[in-house]
């Protein structure tokens, strides 16, 4: 049996003190809320918040055919779950258990107004403070709570729909369907401890009254930016690290007698290994266009911050949060990048394998920041981002347009030798197949948000497909044509020493750049977030 947390009949009482393995939480009445949003207004006024900043919002769910209809009303702030991932994910250790009041609190000074939390948190409950320019949040009215007095909302409430009250964490845990209700996200995501008092008999198809009502998310150019171009610089290292293993081999076959490492089989007999000089002297300067890319990224990923000066702070936590990993991983390959590309454009005399070596650590740095970049978005309140295919979409990035940076570098500066041309092929062959991958995930995308009934998904797929429908065909047009025209132009003018290689490569890059641009920001706006209802107009 849960106790409220004042004495019947009064909006202001004292609190029944907790014991151990208890905190307070919410308990919200729907038959009981009149709509009247005193509430809201309580919450604002206590917090000082922006008119666009609501802590505490009444949202509306209705259902029926007239004339038999309903509609009611969900007040809801901070849910101060129990399994917090606002918290887990937060890169800089900002939000905290209260351990005397068990509400999630921030510790304000840590805030670097990234947002992360923010995709993490299925009410909404984080929310960013422009004016502040980092993320606050409702903490149950913690300085109310220790003097004795009830939060701002439950205190302004006339109709004592909203109350505090105790709850046993650990039962909770356990048995924590009483914070579902209708249009409300599922409590097992976070553990809520709000508990929802929902009136018998109600219709069974009462949903949320703006489940019509699609908006753009925000499009986080900032963030597409440094997404792309860090898989971009990722994938050209791996391919100019394929190319040098490839010319070593090619310079040195396994098995050739001494006097001939720089000849290779062609046409059934031997010639000399054409390329070798243009092909070594481009390996000494092409990772520094790579690490341009990488450094211009990196440099580009601060604006998204509400704090920027404090972006050190995101190393704080990689052990738990993926934020703090990609951080940490990229820093950690364009560390090692910019010494590769050093010590390739010195050729100093370096014991055998280093080179190797390196360039493999360069290469794990930068695969380990992809996949720490694409675990980011995986959260269950951004459900079109919560899936295997937001990896794979990430990872083809950066093959398709590595190699194809490569390639153009490749046509610009060497001559069409035949280690160029080998190379090139190779290269041409990875183009082939992140492209067809991240053409393939696009499409199973499209097709399994059309066929799910969840309504973030469904929202999904109607921003894709009608709000968003000419960018969305643009982004697979070109990615089409660049698919196209690698096997079809490519490969033929590389055969006969085209003078307009490089030209029609730059094209290809440019398509393909353009195309992954625009599906990032696709990937941005047409994310339909979980969160708690919002009125109908």
């Amino acid at each position: 049996m849960e106790f409220g947390g004042r004495e019947p009949g009064l909006n202001e009482g004292p609190l029944i003190p907790l014991e151990s393995g208890e905190q307070y939480r919410f308990h919200f009445d729907m038959g009981k809320c009149i709509g009247c949003k005193c509430c809201e207004v309580a919450c604002h006024e206590q917090n000082n918040n922006p008119a666009d900043v609501q802590w505490r919002q009444v949202g509306e769910i209705e259902g029926g055919e007239f004339p038999k209809t309903t509609r009611l009303y969900v007040s809801m702030a901070c849910n101060h779950c129990l399994e917090p991932t606002c918290l887990t994910g937060c890169p800089t250790d900002t939000y905290y258990k209260d351990p005397i009041t068990g509400a999630v609190r921030m510790r304000a000074d840590s805030c670097i107004g990234c947002g992360y939390c923010t995709w993490n948190c299925p009410y909404e409950a984080p929310q960013f403070n422009p004016e502040r320019n980092m993320v606050t949040k409702c903490d149950l009215c913690h300085n109310r709570l220790v003097e004795g007095h009830l939060p701002a909302c439950v205190a302004a409430c006339p109709s004592g729909a909203i109350e505090i009250e105790k709850v046993n964490q650990g039962a909770w845990k356990q048995d924590h369907s009483q914070a579902n209700g209708p249009g409300v996200p599922e409590s097992s995501i976070t553990v809520s401890t709000t508990r929802l008092t929902v009136p018998p008999h109600l219709q069974a198809d009462l949903d949320r009254a703006d489940e019509y009502r699609l908006r753009p998310e925000k499009p986080h150019y900032s963030l597409i930016f440094m997404t792309v171009l860090t898989q971009l610089s990722v994938g050209g290292f791996l391919s100019l690290f394929l190319a040098e293993l490839l010319s070593h081999w090619m310079q040195h076959p396994p098995g050739a007698d001494p006097r001939q490492l720089s000849m290779t089989m062609a046409g059934g007999g031997l010639e000399p290994l054409a390329g070798a000089a243009p092909l070594q002297k481009f390996l000494q300067v092409g990772p520094f266009a790579m690490l341009g890319a990488a450094g211009l990224a990196l440099t580009t990923s601060v604006f998204h911050l509400g704090r920027p000066l404090f972006a050190w702070r995101a190393l704080k936590m990689w052990k738990r949060s993926w934020l703090s990993r990609e951080v940490l991983f990229f820093s950690l390959f364009a560390g090692l990048a910019s010494v590769y590309s050093i010590l390739r454009w010195r050729s100093l005399a370096l014991p055998p394998g280093t080179m190797e070596t390196l360039g493999v650590l360069v290469a794990m740095t930068g695969l380990a920041g992809i996949y720490s970049s694409a675990r980011i978005y995986m959260v269950p309140a951004r459900p079109s981002w919560n899936n295997i295919r937001t990896p794979i979409a990430f990872f083809s990035t950066g093959f398709l347009l590595g190699p194809l940076a490569i390639l153009l570098l490749f046509a610009a500066q060497s001559n069409l030798s035949q280690a160029v041309m080998l190379i090139g092929k190779t290269l041409v062959g990875i183009i082939l197949i992140a492209g067809f991958a991240q053409l393939g995930s696009i499409l199973v995308k499209l097709f399994y948000i059309i066929s799910r009934e969840e309504h973030e998904l469904r929202g999904t797929a109607k921003l894709l497909t009608q709000k968003f429908r000419t960018p969305f065909l643009s982004r697979i047009g070109s990615l089409l044509i660049t698919l196209i025209g690698i096997p079809l132009t490519l490969v033929g003018l590389l055969q006969s020493g085209g003078i307009g290689v490089p030209i029609w490569i730059g094209m290809f890059l440019f398509l393909a750049l353009g195309s992954e641009l625009l599906g990032r920001y696709l990937f941005f706006v047409s994310v339909v977030p979980k969160n708690r209802p919002e009125g109908y107009f």
